[in-house]
């Protein structure tokens, strides 16, 4: 039996960094949402996923995702 790692890196901006304190998001949250919620492309870069009455706004590149911004619906 063989079990499969992947390991994405998730980085963030600094706005995004100050939405979610503002907004009381934790990185886990944030990191749930990229991986389970609902997601669609806003244009050939933008990412968006949505769970749980949250939304955030990313870019995926090369194994890596950047959080542009997050928000409550």
């Amino acid at each position: 039996m063989y079990i499969l790692v992947i390991i994405i890196q998730i980085f963030y901006s600094k706005h995004s960094l100050e939405k979610m304190d503002g907004l009381g998001i934790e990185k886990s949250e944030i990191e749930n949402i990229i991986l389970k919620g609902m997601k669609w492309k806003e244009n050939e870069d933008k990412w968006h996923a949505s769970m749980a009455g949250m939304e955030c706004v990313f870019i995926k590149k090369e194994g890596s995702i950047f959080v542009i911004t997050v928000y409550k619906e």
